[in-house]
This record gives C-alpha cells, sequence and structure tokens, in this order.
C-alpha cells in the first residue's frame, strides 16, 4: 500500500530523484570575493546574502564579521544610516553569543563590538526624525559598555560633541574638552580625523589660531594619508569657514583641492555641497555641470544632513544661473521629482525646489534639537544671492 503520492506508480522501482550535495558554507571564500568588488553598493549588495548565508548555518562568527563588514561599507562609502540595522543586529547577536569572535585567537572584540555601535549610533546626527531622547538613550547604553570594557571613553566623549554642535556650542566645546584631554584606544577615530574634528570645533568657537594650530599638521602633508577622508574633512571645515564669511578668495583653492579628492561616492555629497556653494560665484558652468551629475547620489538617501547639504550647494548653483537663463537644457534622472522629458528645465524653479527641500530638513533638524542652527546657516548660504 502506498503511504504517499510519491510512492504510486505502475507496480516498478519507484525512481530517486537525485538531488545535487549542499553547496557548502565558506565564510574566508566568500569574504574574498566580497573584498574582490568595488567597496560601497557593490559590497553591501553581496554582504546582503552572505549574510543570509551565515544566518542559516548558524555560523555566528560570520553573522558578525559580514555585519561589520556592511556596516563600514555603508558609513564609509555609501548611505551611513543604512549600517543601523546590522549594527543592532550584530549587537544582539553579540549579547548571545560572545565567544563567537574567539575563533582563531580573533582579538579586538571588544572594539569591534564598540566601534559598529558607534557606527549605528552616529548617524542619528543625520536623521532628524529620531528623537534626542533615543538618540540619549543609546547614548547611555554605549557609555555603560565604555565602564565596563575600559575601552572608548574618547569616542564616547566626541559623540557627544558632535552632537551638541547644532544646539549648544558652548556644551559642545565641553564636550571637546573632555574628548581632547582623554587618552586614545584600539576605538579611537586615526590621529587626523581627529585633528580635523578638532578644527571644526574650534572655527565654531571663532578661534580661528587654535584652529590653524591643529590642523598644522595636517595642512604640512605629515597626515594626509592617516585615513581616507583626510585632509578632505579638514578642507571642508575652512571651506564652510570661509563660505560663511564671504571670503571667496580663501574658499576658492580649498573647494578646488576638495572636488579632486572629495568626489568619490555618496559619502561624499557633504563635501560636494561645499563646493557647489562655493563655484556657484566663482566657477558656475562647472558648478551646473557637478550639481547634475552628482544629483542622483541624493535621491533617496536616507542620511538627511547630507542630502540638506547638497541641496544647500545646488539651491546656490541653480539661484545663480537663474540669473544669466530663463531655461536651461539638463540630463536630470528619472527619479528627480522635477524630471521633464524634453530635458528643458527653468533654473529658477530648480532653484526653489532644492530651496524647499533644504528648508524642510533644516527646520526638522532644529525643532528636533531645539535649536535654530540650520536656519540660519541656510541663511548664510543665501547672503549672497541676492
Amino acid at each position: 500500500m502506498a503511504n504517499n503520492f510519491n510512492d504510486i506508480g505502475n507496480g516498478s522501482e519507484r525512481k530517486k530523484k537525485i538531488r545535487p550535495p549542499k553547496r557548502q558554507f565558506d565564510g574566508d571564500v566568500l569574504e574574498s570575493i566580497i573584498r574582490n568588488l568595488p567597496g560601497g553598493k557593490a559590497r553591501m549588495d553581496a554582504l546582503l546574502p552572505a549574510i543570509q548565508q551565515a544566518d542559516e548555518e548558524q555560523d555566528h562568527f560570520w553573522r558578525l564579521m559580514f555585519r561589520y563588514e556592511y556596516a563600514c561599507e555603508a558609513t564609509f562609502r555609501d548611505d551611513p544610516p543604512k549600517c543601523m540595522p546590522a549594527a543592532a543586529e550584530f549587537h544582539a547577536i553579540y549579547q548571545e553569543h560572545p565567544e563567537a569572535l574567539k575563533r582563531r585567537s580573533f582579538t579586538g572584540a571588544m572594539e569591534m563590538h564598540l566601534m559598529i555601535l558607534e557606527m549605528g549610533i552616529e548617524p542619528i546626527i543625520g536623521l532628524p526624525q529620531i528623537p534626542m531622547e533615543q538618540w540619549q538613550g543609546l547614548m547611555d547604553q554605549f557609555y555603560a559598555l565604555v565602564k565596563e570594557y575600559h575601552l572608548g571613553l574618547r569616542t564616547y566623549w566626541w559623540q557627544m560633541c558632535q552632537f551638541w554642535q547644532y544646539i549648544d556650542k558652548e556644551k559642545a566645546f565641553e564636550y571637546f574638552q573632555k574628548f581632547w584631554k582623554t587618552g586614545r584606544d584600539g576605538v579611537s577615530d586615526c590621529r587626523a580625523c581627529e585633528r580635523s574634528n578638532a578644527v571644526r570645533i574650534c572655527l565654531l568657537m571663532g578661534d580661528r589660531a587654535a584652529a590653524d594650530e591643529y590642523a598644522r599638521p595636517i595642512e604640512d602633508g605629515r597626515m594626509a594619508n592617516s585615513c581616507s577622508d583626510t585632509p578632505q574633512k579638514c578642507w571642508l571645515n575652512y571651506l564652510e569657514d570661509a563660505l560663511d564669511r564671504g571670503d571667496l578668495k580663501q574658499a576658492e583653492p580649498r573647494a578646488n583641492a576638495l572636488y579632486r579628492k572629495g568626489n568619490r561616492d555618496k559619502s561624499d555629497l557633504d563635501f560636494i555641497g561645499a563646493v557647489l556653494r562655493c563655484w556657484s560665484f566663482t566657477d558656475l558652468d562647472r558648478a551646473v555641470t557637478l550639481a547634475v551629475s552628482r544629483l542622483e547620489w541624493s535621491l533617496g538617501m536616507w542620511d538627511q544632513k547630507l542630502v540638506y547639504d547638497f541641496d544647500k550647494g545646488a539651491w546656490t548653483c541653480f539661484r545663480q544661473l537663474a540669473k544669466r537663463a530663463d531655461t536651461v537644457e539638463l540630463t536630470l534622472p528619472e527619479a528627480f521629482p522635477l524630471y521633464r522629458e524634453d530635458g528643458v528645465y527653468s533654473p529658477q524653479a530648480l532653484a526653489d525646489w532644492f530651496y524647499a527641500q533644504a528648508e524642510k530638513i533644516g527646520r526638522a533638524f532644529d525643532a528636533r534639537n531645539g535649536s535654530d542652527f540650520f536656519r540660519k546657516n541656510l541663511a548664510l548660504a543665501g547672503r549672497d544671492l541676492l
């Protein structure tokens, strides 16, 4: 008697279905393949199925490692907030399986844990929809681990500083002083990034002499290769300061240098936005070309601070172009809300759109932060557009 449908036949022996052998999971091979891909989106797209495979195999070492690599790609080469789910999952897995990273005498588990949590918390600065209370709660959890691991205190103070710079610069400076006085450890940023951060805070406080002192090793080239974002971060700080002061003579060489080294991927939209703002007054044709070529990067970005920076620069660019022409032919991406099949656009309409987007994002930031930083910041960008 047949026990199931597969046993029903003509009385002859049932043919066995030949199944291919299950492909064995090998995290080392997958990682090698992924590392040969271009950084950013290509690696992120490959890491997602790698994470899924590691989860299916319950290989906790690679579940953690692939999530950490995904977070790094999102943070440094794409859209930083996209690392947040990976960071949260890493934290949950590591809490349940703290022994997973001991495989192969792996060292640095605590550093990795703190670093991915930092990558998961920092993007909240660029997400105005997340309340301050939620950010503070995550920072409290981070600080608890800092105390448990005896690591990362310097990083904690910097995270506090950079969030508060948009709310209360005096309080931000207090956190900066604690940051600078605390010793470095395995969780600290590279020394050049830290000096770039110091330059930003000193310029925010109006202390140009102190900023120049912190910047000197970077400007002299002694730290130029310390990080892929050095010296770009330092140049950005000086470029924005010069633009806010209306000093195009100092701004232009910074913008030209920043364009050469800071036009690589989505994570550079803050660099590009500042370059656009400068070139709007010094090289308008080049600014328009840059805005058109990088518009697609800004569409759909999670990081609203990066979008704000780009939209602010694009606004100044097309506002200046509107003084020259009533219409212009451009090849803009179809995903752009003002897209036209004939490619003929009103520069003023484009300027109005970018301003509206920047103003909306800035208003959301100020509402979340309880300050007027972004309102004043946007007003400075528009000061010379009349």
